[in-house]
């Protein structure tokens, strides 16, 4: 019982020290706050992480340094390539040859401009896909659009064997006989 007794007037000690409004003489704190004026240093024990989200990047973000010349680039692969869908449907023996009847023959002569309405669509969603909106990033498309459009003789002549795989070695021929 003796040991029961001594516990028993420690526990009694304390409350009254509590009590009292006295300092902590045990070192311990069982219960209540504690009777230090400062925390201990370093990191706390007790911390609970939080995952870093990833940053989402949204299409269309980033500098003009970079996207202007990816504009106009894909102006003009749009002429190019509508170019090349034009010439694969119109044409004789292509995908789509236009034979009109009489009533709406009208419409024929307008079918060189097909690679226009084309090409024109692919830069359309091209540049919706792409998120250009700046007014510079839209201006570089039409750009490189029109640079497609009015240099097409000049790519041509400097790279024919590329124009020969895409469309047809006559038509290079004859395309490049009209321009000299």
């Amino acid at each position: 019982m003796g040991t029961a007794q001594a516990t028993h007037q420690t526990f009694e000690d304390r409350l009254n020290r509590i009590n009292k409004g006295a300092a902590n003489t045990m070192g311990e704190v069982h219960i209540g706050p504690r009777d230090e004026e400062t925390a201990r240093a370093g990191k706390a024990t007790n911390t609970v992480r939080m995952k870093s989200r990833k940053k989402k990047v949204k299409v269309g973000e980033g500098s003009n340094l970079v996207l202007v010349p990816v504009a106009i680039v894909i102006g003009g692969l749009s002429v190019f390539a509508g170019q090349a869908a034009a010439f694969h449907f119109f044409q004789d023996g292509g995908l789509m040859p236009v034979t009109l009847p009489e009533a709406i023959g009208m419409v024929e002569p307008y079918l060189i401009h097909a690679h226009l309405v084309i090409g024109g669509l692919l830069a359309l969603i091209f540049t919706w896909t792409f998120g250009f909106n700046g007014t510079l990033r839209k201006l570089a498309v039409v750009a490189g659009f029109g640079a497609m459009l009015f240099g097409q003789a000049q790519m041509m002549e400097r790279f024919p064997g590329i124009y020969a795989n895409f469309f047809s070695e006559a038509y290079v021929a004859q395309t490049l006989d009209k321009t000299v």
